[in-house]
């Protein structure tokens, strides 16, 4: 029996987490310095998992109508004090398009889908 080769979760210090995610299933490892960035999410917001399945109030905010128009390789996380965190990172932003994002609630971060992206997160306390 063959095994299936390591994903880039697996290169992470949480494959767990970053197992079900898009991003976590590719085969191989990402660049090491995306790979750290993911470790140092995990830590910074304190990440319990990834979520694909999520309440409708955290759906809505991942899928508002400029979130829509410039959406890419999204992520929702939930942090162990109950927050979601979603996460964007959309290839080409314009500044115009940056400033729309930021104006919406959006926190600039470091990459975390490669270096060619531009991640934004978006957090949502707990209802």
């Amino acid at each position: 029996m063959t095994s299936r080769p390591p994903t880039h979760a697996n290169y992470t210090k949480y494959p767990k987490i970053f197992s079900t995610a898009y991003w976590g299933a590719f085969e191989g490892s990402a660049a090491q310095d995306i790979n750290d960035n993911r470790n140092d999410f995990v830590k910074e917001f304190d990440i319990k998992g990834h979520y694909i399945k999520m309440p409708k109030y955290i759906f809505a905010k991942a899928h508002d109508p400029y979130c829509k128009y410039k959406r890419d390789h999204v992520e929702t996380y939930k942090t162990k004090d109950n927050r979601w965190i979603i996460v964007n990172s959309p290839y080409s932003v314009t500044e115009e398009e940056e400033a729309k994002i930021l104006a919406d609630g959006y926190i600039k971060y470091k990459p975390l889908y490669n270096n060619m992206a531009t991640t934004y997160i978006y957090i949502i306390g707990s209802k």
